[in-house]
């Protein structure tokens, strides 16, 4: 759709009023900032409805709304597949993970340094891991937002990328963690009524129900229609990306961070379970969205989006509201974007600046420029997604290979650190060394790929079978260490204030 110079100014100035609202909330948020902790942690002390709004904000984000509507355009219901496999992955996260508020830890690195008998190695080496899957997700969200940009402005994908960059990174260098706990709770709201709005208009827009049916008969593809479209592709195409979705979820340090940020435990607990309950009914938004853009597109000949489907919500968010409105509710799509990104950029600036800093130069950052170090390892962190997001351009294309080679060996090592006691440090480092090789292998050697996609259709579930596996044979083949929880969390606490 070509949008006249008119309506694209009347985007770029309610995007720009939008963004002004949330750095005025960074504002805010920055005066209760008293130390590094309050930056990086909101001060430990969220309670549950702004947990489950900031946890539900960010899980739909890129790849359950943008992904999800597209995925509904290409394959039907099968588009919400995606929200089922993240729905699961948070019930994993509520029920087996939200226990370890009360140990105090900042990241997940200390989480398995703990898990490992105080390991310091762990510590050291799950620092650069967890940061480059943190990069991997916040890349995924910056080729999101720049979508949405792209659609409407014409801009090319590079300034589009670096200018959803700066969208949320602006309200994040200043407020910090408090600043994307409320602007995650504004921005679900956004996301849920600009979605719905859209949702009640579509079906209507594409002729009715049996017009989208028959829209995918003549298109010679009536599977889509089927029950989460898996007739239309294999069983393995299905249970690969649910899986990938869910394990991702429990491996992603972002979420783990609204672990230790919590008022308790059970606030996080809940604010898990029932986020996993709103992504779930969400899920199947998008794919209806998504469904009813594939018959008004086909019927309209609307060869940008036919040719490339990222563009699906944006095109209906136009097209069923009008210009002018639709362009307002963009704002909605690219809330779900910009609310997964700020939080994983926190969870990427905690590693870098308490786990990575203090491994390459041995000591930790004093307790009074904690606030100053966390905005330059910000803006370090944002620079290196960026640059990771110039390899990559379908969303769920990059979430099934690049998040799915990296982060199944980061949750294979926290099931067995938490739930196998003969686990020992080596056999984590086997566990995270062989599945993230493996991983590597998969995503740059097209004749090995080839061969794992043809059986498994994607790189998680054999990159989880080979590091369950090298963590199980690396444990046995090393003598265990018994440590106290005591001992484990003295080691921990240690560490931080020796390398900090």
């Amino acid at each position: 759709m070509d949008f006249s110079l008119e309506h694209r100014t009347f985007f770029i100035v309610g995007f720009v009023i939008y963004i002004s609202i949330m750095i005025v909330i960074g504002i805010i948020s920055s005066r209760k900032n008293k130390d590094g902790e309050d930056y990086l942690l909101a001060g430990r002390k969220l309670p549950f409805l702004l947990l489950l709004g900031t946890v539900s904000a960010t899980l739909i984000g890129t790849g359950s709304s943008l992904g999800a509507t597209a995925n509904g355009f290409r394959s039907g219901w099968y588009g919400s597949l995606y929200g089922l496999g993240g729905a699961l992955g948070m019930f994993v996260l509520a029920f087996l993970f939200c226990s370890e508020r009360d140990y105090k830890f900042m990241t997940l690195a200390e989480e398995m340094q703990f898990r490992f008998g105080g390991s310091k190695k762990i510590r050291n080496v799950m620092g650069f891991f967890l940061f480059i899957a943190e990069v991997a997700w916040l890349g995924n969200h910056m080729n999101g937002g720049a979508t949405y940009l792209s659609y409407v402005t014409g801009l090319d994908s590079v300034t589009a990328r670096l200018i959803t960059m700066l969208a949320f990174g602006i309200y994040v260098f200043i407020g910090g963690y408090l600043a994307v706990v409320w602007t995650d709770n504004i921005q679900v709201l956004l996301i849920l009524g600009g979605f719905i709005l859209i949702l009640v208009n579509a079906i209507p827009a594409a002729g009715g129900w049996q017009a989208v049916h028959d829209a995918y008969v003549s298109a010679g593809k009536p599977q889509a229609m089927s029950f989460y479209g898996i007739a239309g592709v294999t069983a393995m195409t299905a249970v690969s990306l649910a899986y990938t979705v869910g394990i991702s979820q429990v491996g992603t340090p972002g979420f783990r961070t609204r672990v230790y940020s919590a008022a308790s435990n059970n606030a996080a607990k809940k604010a898990f379970f029932f986020a996993g309950i709103v992504l779930f009914l969400f899920s199947f938004i998008p794919a209806v969205i998504g469904m009813s853009g594939f018959a008004i597109a086909t019927r309209e000949g609307a060869e940008a989006v036919l040719k490339n489907p990222n563009f699906t919500f944006a095109y209906m968010a136009t097209t069923i509201l009008g210009p002018t409105l639709g362009l307002m509710f963009l704002v909605a799509g690219l809330s779900a974007t910009l609310s997964s990104a700020d939080s994983d950029a926190m969870a990427g600036v905690t590693l870098l600046l308490v786990d990575v800093y203090s491994t390459v130069t041995g000591k930790s950052v004093p307790k009074e420029k904690m606030v100053a170090y966390s905005r330059i390892s910000l803006v370090i962190t944002l620079l290196v997604a960026f640059l990771a997001t110039l390899v990559a351009q379908d969303i769920i294309g990059y979430i099934s290979n690049v998040v799915g080679s990296l982060i199944p060996s980061i949750a294979m090592m926290m099931l067995l650190g938490k739930y196998w006691k003969r686990v020992t440090w080596q056999g984590g480092l086997a566990c995270i060394f062989c599945g993230t090789l493996f991983g590597f292998l998969y995503l740059f050697v097209p004749p090995f790929s080839k061969f794992i996609a043809g059986i498994f259709t994607g790189p998680a579930i054999p990159v989880s079978i080979v590091a369950l596996l090298a963590g199980i044979i690396g444990s046995l083949a090393t003598p265990k260490v018994s440590v106290s929880d005591e001992e484990a969390l003295r080691l921990v606490i240690e560490s931080r204030e020796r390398t900090a």
